[in-house]
């Protein structure tokens, strides 16, 4: 017995309902979209201050600007920042990053691509959780450091001996007369590694006070010698506004990991921007620094009139 040939005549009529009543669908949506735009403000500002502050946490190699959301709707809303290589020399050009947060709350971000400084990642990847002094990592580090002109701005990795508490970070900086600052982040949790865990991935956490993206308190008063106490206590202030049904996995976040990293409080490490090798050079002698982990020198072309 012959099977019996499709009746593509049916088969197209029913496609092209199905067409038709997705696209009256997506219209709908986009006119309600744009009606409600009139009433109510899309423009999430708790995405930029989550979400913004999250891709500043977790791309401490790229400097990012402030961000500006699209205005959002319905179905997407989007918050674009613009970064360029945190390198000691002169930029080499910005580029956009967005995130992208959807009608059920998930989360993605587009990749920076050849805009990331592979070195400075690599100098905070580097930072272990069991610190430990390498005494022959620290004497190739210093001998680095003395090879070089100690004229240089360098972008580096002062890693630790042990983790500092506040008050004995806010002590070591009196001890060398050190300003918190934007040229000054602190790493709160190093990265994590698992392929065995619930969670095989966690992106480091490093923390400055100018990456919180609220958009409120434009003008920060850093407190020289101090600066950690703030910077702690703004870290925890950000953590605070976070929950478990914000999506932080496109950024390698765990909430319950930021959770205790800031109850723990403690530092393993600081990212410094554009320093001195003369002002770097004084601290590796230091026996609370472990070692310096130098990701980028160059000349200050700016001081040449």
């Amino acid at each position: 017995m012959n099977a019996r040939e499709p009746d593509w005549a049916y088969v197209a009529r029913s496609l092209a309902k199905v067409v038709a009543v997705a696209s009256v669908l997506f219209l709908a949506l986009s006119v309600a979209e744009r009606v409600l735009a009139m009433f109510v403000d899309f423009d999430d500002e708790r995405m930029a201050r989550v979400y913004g502050t999250a891709a500043h946490v977790v791309n401490p190699d790229i400097r990012l600007t402030d961000g500006h959301s699209d205005g959002g709707g319905l179905l997407e809303t989007t918050y674009t920042l613009w970064g360029e290589p945190r390198q000691a020399g002169r930029g080499e050009g910005w580029a956009g990053y967005g995130i992208t947060k959807n009608l059920f709350g998930t989360v993605r971000t587009s990749s920076l691509g050849d805009s990331s400084s592979g070195d400075l990642d690599g100098a905070i990847t580097a930072v272990d959780a069991d610190l430990d002094v390498d005494r022959e990592l620290a004497e190739k580090a210093r001998k680095t450091l003395d090879g070089l002109p100690q004229t240089l701005d360098a972008v580096a990795v002062v890693e630790f001996a042990h983790v500092m508490t506040t008050e004995q970070l806010v002590a070591f900086n009196r001890r060398h007369g050190l300003c918190g600052g934007a040229d000054v982040a602190y790493i709160y949790s190093p990265s994590f590694y698992d392929d065995s865990s619930s969670v095989p991935s966690l992106n480091a956490v490093v923390w400055n006070r100018a990456m919180t993206e609220d958009r409120i308190r434009t003008d920060l008063t850093y407190q020289c010698e101090t600066e950690p106490e703030a910077a702690l206590k703004e870290f925890r202030r950000w953590v605070g506004l976070l929950d478990e049904g914000d999506d932080l996995s496109a950024f390698e976040l765990d909430y319950q990991s930021l959770s205790g990293t800031a109850k723990e409080g403690v530092v393993y490490g600081l990212v410094v921007d554009r320093w001195s090798l003369a002002a770097l050079r004084k601290l590796i002698d230091d026996p609370e620094v472990g070692t310096i982990h130098l990701a980028d020198v160059a000349f200050d072309l700016g001081e040449i009139r």
